[in-house]
């Protein structure tokens, strides 16, 4: 993620190049472990096991926030409105 001086994340300008320094790194899902594929776990497990993974991480990653729940078309409207989705 780069985020623009609005502190909204900047997607064309992570993919210039140009501000590779300042990239952070979120990791939201876990998909495989030890080579196991773990798709099929619940998401909670998988955010658990993201963040045992993630304990002693590397500087500049970070595990994003979750919230059980629905994403509503409220919340997604308000994303647009936002910026947050083109």
């Amino acid at each position: 993620m780069l985020l623009g001086v609005d502190g909204i994340s900047d997607f064309d300008d992570l993919h210039s190049r140009k501000h590779n320094d300042e990239v952070q790194f979120y990791a939201f899902d876990m998909l495989v472990s030890d080579g196991d594929d773990i798709r099929k776990l619940p998401l909670t497990m998988r955010k658990t096991n993201l963040a045992r993974l993630l304990a002693r991480r590397v500087d500049g990653i970070f595990i994003s926030d979750f919230e059980r729940g629905e994403i509503r078309p409220e919340l997604f409207r308000h994303a647009c409105l936002m910026g947050l989705e083109r």
